[in-house]
C-alpha cells in the first residue's frame, strides 16, 4: 500500500470508531432513562419527564434550504477551483523527452513528432475534469428543494401579517 492509501484507510477507521463511540453512548444514555422510568414505575412515584423537542417552525425549512444551498454552492465552486488549479501544462522538457522517444520508435523526423506529441497531450488533458464540480448540484437540489417546500407551505404565515404585529393576529 501507498502511504497516501494508508493514510486514507487509518482515517477512515478512525471516523468508523468515533462513530461506533458515539452511537454507544447514545445508546447508554437512552438505556439509563428507560431505567430510571422503570425504577419510579416500581416505586409508584412520578415518572420523570425526558427532554422536550425543540419548538417547531416553518423557518426550520427555510435555515435546512439556505444551508444546502449555500453548501451546495461552496463544494461547486470548490471544485471548479480544484480542477482549474489542478490542471498544468507539460513542461517544455517533458515534450521534448516524449519527441524523441516517438521520434525514435516512428523513425520520423523531430518536428513531426513535435506535432504528434502535443496533439496527444491536447487530447489527454492532465488534471481534475471540471465535470467533478457537477457532485456539487446534488447537495444544491437538495436545498432550492427546501427552499421551494418553504416558499411554497400555506402554513407559513404571510409576511404581512408578521410586519402587522401580534395585535392583528
Amino acid at each position: 500500500m501507498q502511504p497516501p492509501t494508508i493514510f486514507a484507510v487509518i482515517v477512515l477507521l478512525g471516523a468508523l470508531a468515533l462513530l461506533l463511540l458515539l452511537l454507544n453512548l447514545r445508546h447508554r444514555k437512552e438505556q439509563m432513562l428507560h431505567q430510571e422510568r422503570m425504577a419510579a414505575l416500581e416505586k409508584g412515584v412520578a415518572v420523570p419527564e425526558g427532554r422536550e423537542p425543540a419548538p417547531w417552525s416553518p423557518r426550520v425549512y427555510l435555515l435546512r434550504g439556505l444551508i444546502w444551498t449555500f453548501g451546495g454552492a461552496a463544494v461547486v465552486i470548490c471544485l471548479l477551483g480544484l480542477a482549474a488549479a489542478s490542471r498544468r501544462p507539460p513542461s517544455a522538457e517533458s515534450l521534448a523527452w516524449s519527441a524523441q522517444n516517438v521520434s525514435r520508435a516512428l523513425d520520423i523526423p523531430l518536428d513531426q513528432a513535435r506535432q504528434i506529441v502535443e496533439k496527444d497531450r491536447a487530447a489527454h488533458e492532465q488534471g481534475m475534469p471540471a465535470g467533478v464540480a457537477l457532485l456539487g448540484l446534488i447537495p444544491l437540489g437538495v436545498g432550492l428543494a427546501y427552499l421551494v417546500f418553504y416558499y411554497s407551505d400555506p402554513a407559513r404565515p404571510e409576511r404581512k401579517e408578521l410586519a402587522a404585529g401580534p395585535e392583528r393576529l
